[in-house]
């Protein structure tokens, strides 16, 4: 056995039976002539100087085949530059801020149902109409229209749903009102299944190509998204502020008028009395129409921005 900078090799030698030992020179010829070699070898390190030499074949290495986009798809690979991140990013910063647009009209609307509409409890009306449609609609219309209109343009007529309820603030009317109410209740159930199920997907996406976990980002896409969602409830209650408290817009009650009448006043005051508080007045047309007119806008410009800035899960 010989051992050298880590190799071990042994070799062993045996002799053919048949042949006789013999002296000289060609004695040994004759042996080694004979004899029969066995090496193995455990271990080996490179020596650079017998290579090229050759003696061998050199290796070849091959660069692995680039996937084509249909087997990279069903791998569940995706090809993405660094831009897709930045697209990425902005399609979900358009639909965030598409239903704060969205809500700060629906959400200002609702909050005035009880007070411009209360004859005859129209407005409460209404709004329970909105919520039971809504409720029939999550068992049966989101899966029946996304799959035969794709997730974004189920967002885009989804919201366009809200427009005939603001609308119909113009004419507020039971057979105006509760009808519209059921149309957005319909509609509004696929446009938060639509809205989630986009989110998802590009957050999967997006995951893949910054190499993070796909649990992460859709908590952090969600987050966002209801960041600013709930701001909506702050943008519409300050339009509808700011539209009332105008004093300008010929409310219906001054704030300089005199009471000669003191029978309100003192102990007599009474919070149901709407003599005794403005606030129980339906604001004059005016307003209204102002209010509503802003809010119907929104609605459109929230359906712009989807239909314009939103890429489609397609791409």
């Amino acid at each position: 056995e010989e051992q050298a900078s880590g190799q071990t090799m042994t070799a062993s030698m045996g002799n053919n039976p048949d042949a006789e030992p013999r002296n000289g020179s060609a004695n040994k010829t004759d042996a080694n002539a004979d004899s029969v070699y066995t090496v193995s070898v455990t271990g080996a390190y490179d020596n650079d100087g017998f290579k090229g030499d050759g003696d061998g074949v050199d290796r070849i290495v091959k660069k692995p085949r680039e996937l084509t986009d249909e087997e990279a798809s069903q791998q569940g690979k995706f090809k993405l530059s660094r831009s897709e991140k930045w697209r990425i990013l902005k399609n979900v910063s358009a639909v965030s801020f598409a239903f704060m647009i969205q809500f700060t009209a629906f959400q200002g609307t609702a909050n005035l149902q009880s007070s411009i509409n209360a004859k005859d409890g129209l407005g409460t009306v209404s709004l329970s109409a909105i919520y039971a449609a809504l409720v029939v609609s999550c068992i049966f219309v989101p899966t029946f229209l996304i799959k035969r209109l794709t997730v974004k343009w189920t967002l885009c007529l989804s919201m366009l749903c809200y427009a005939p309820y603001i609308g119909s603030q113009f004419y507020p009317r039971f057979y105006t009102l509760v009808p519209a109410g059921v149309i957005l209740g319909i509609g509004a159930a696929p446009m938060w299944a639509s809205k989630a199920t986009y989110l998802t997907q590009v957050a999967g996406v997006y995951a893949k190509l910054t190499d993070q976990a796909v649990d992460g980002i859709i908590v952090r896409f969600f987050g966002f998204f209801f960041l600013a969602w709930q701001t909506a409830e702050l943008w519409g209650n300050l339009i509808s502020s700011l539209v009332l408290s105008n004093p300008h817009g010929g409310s219906a009650i001054s704030g300089n008028e005199t009471i000669t009448d003191f029978d309100t006043c003192g102990a007599n005051f009474c919070v149901v009395n709407t003599l005794g508080n403005e606030n129980l007045v339906r604001p004059n047309d005016a307003e209204i129409y102002e209010i509503s007119g802003i809010y119907l806008a929104c609605i459109i410009v929230a359906v712009i921005l989807i239909a314009t800035l939103v890429d489609p899960l397609s791409r």
